[in-house]
């Protein structure tokens, strides 16, 4: 799969969430990832809940040709995080 994203926000994005754009590309590893679409205007954009080192981390994305463009990722919020495990029938 290939990723695309803006070098400079993944390194804002270490800083404030504690995670790059390359480590979260970790998030395609896990099988039972949740994909949504998000409702807004313009450019479709999906938030992605899956595990990394069994943490919970969300990641919203766009789809740019073949490629997924990373726009940020920060820890799962608690509702994210019962919606993936209901719908892997986990909890």
């Amino acid at each position: 799969m290939k990723f695309e994203y803006d070098p400079a926000k993944s390194l804002s994005n270490k800083t404030k969430h504690g995670i790059d754009f390359e480590e979260a590309k970790a998030l395609w590893n896990d099988v039972d990832r949740l994909e949504a679409l998000i409702l807004r205007p313009g450019e479709k954009r999906y938030l992605l809940v899956g595990l990394i080192d069994s943490h919970h981390w969300t990641a919203i994305i766009t789809y740019r040709g073949e490629a997924v463009r990373i726009i940020s990722v920060r820890r799962s919020q608690n509702d994210e995080v019962k919606r993936y495990e209901k719908d892997r029938n986990i909890g």
